[in-house]
């Protein structure tokens, strides 16, 4: 049986998490890759090739919508399916480090 993707699942890559997040204001292709690196402090770095290709899939299954703004670009912004599906991840990750802290440091839940 085939793997599932993140957009089956809703579990959701570092990237496409990122991508969510930035989207929470309306901005385009090219922005995108820039804030994801900037809030990141480049530790996540998205070409445009993965970058169109995963706007175009979150367009699909409804996380993102798009709108052109011109001729030659597009803005994208989340939608509240995509905003649902991104605090749901928020929460998962936020148990994950929780967790993590508990037991690779030793602490307790007095």
């Amino acid at each position: 049986m085939a793997k599932l993707s993140p957009y089956e699942t809703g579990e959701l890559t570092d990237s496409i998490f990122f991508t969510l997040l930035v989207l929470t204001e309306p901005i385009h292709g090219y922005l995108i890759m820039q804030k994801v690196a900037e809030i990141t402090d480049n530790n996540i770095i998205i070409g445009p090739a993965t970058m169109y290709t995963t706007l175009g899939k979150m367009v699909s299954v409804g996380w993102i919508e798009d709108k052109e703004i011109d001729n030659s670009k597009k803005e994208y912004h989340i939608t509240p399916k995509g905003m649902e599906v991104l605090e749901k991840n928020l929460k998962l990750r936020q148990f994950l480090l929780d967790v993590a802290k508990k037991f690779i440091g030793g602490g307790s839940d007095e």
